[in-house]
């Protein structure tokens, strides 16, 4: 479906001009060390939004799946900041009303957990994301599955079941909402 308004939306946006700039030469799909998990590659996304294809583009793994790793940026020939676009259109689809993909699941367990311990700990986000995808019997399911590189976490010392909270905590959440505020953060 074609959204006339869509690629206006995207420009408007912070880092969203950028996309402008694109001239599709398609080295930062080549680069990107994620691209088999995509089902477009940025130099799509960037032809898709600029098609008003906004449906399409919000709900691609492609957003979600880009890990700031900053490759395709540093070898655009145009330096476009890729990984800033991709987290413009996360939270362009945070605020969508789409239902939630279950990347953004864990970008929301993440945060979650963030904001109630001033850290985070991979047992809670965990915990928090497979509460949100499977409900206790995923959790259960999830963990059987995953118990044995849980075990070897816990054996090294790399895996906490219960982190404390930072002290603080009400001063970061103070910085992170301002920065919401100011639409710096989804």
């Amino acid at each position: 479906m074609y959204d006339s308004g869509f690629a206006r939306e995207v420009y408007a946006l912070e880092g969203g001009a950028q996309v402008r700039r694109c001239m599709q030469c398609g080295v930062c799909s080549v680069s990107c060390p994620s691209r088999l998990e995509m089902d477009y590659t940025p130099r799509r996304l960037f032809s898709l939004i600029r098609a008003g294809r906004k449906e399409e583009v919000l709900s691609a793994s492609t957003i979600w799946v880009c890990t700031s790793c900053c490759t395709c940026g540093v070898r655009c020939p145009r330096g476009i900041d890729i990984p800033g676009v991709m987290h413009e259109l996360q939270f362009c689809y945070l605020r969508s009303g789409f239902k939630v993909h279950y990347r953004a699941s864990f970008q929301q367990a993440f945060w979650q957990e963030l904001r109630e311990r001033g850290r985070v700990g991979e047992a809670g986000v965990m915990l928090r994301y497979w509460l949100r995808e499977g409900g206790l019997a995923g959790v259960f399911l999830k963990s059987l599955k995953m118990k044995g590189t849980g075990l070897g976490l816990l054996r090294r010392g790399r895996l906490h079941l219960f982190p404390r909270k930072i002290e603080g905590l009400k001063g970061l959440n103070k910085i992170i909402d301002k920065a919401l505020a100011q639409g710096g953060i989804g």
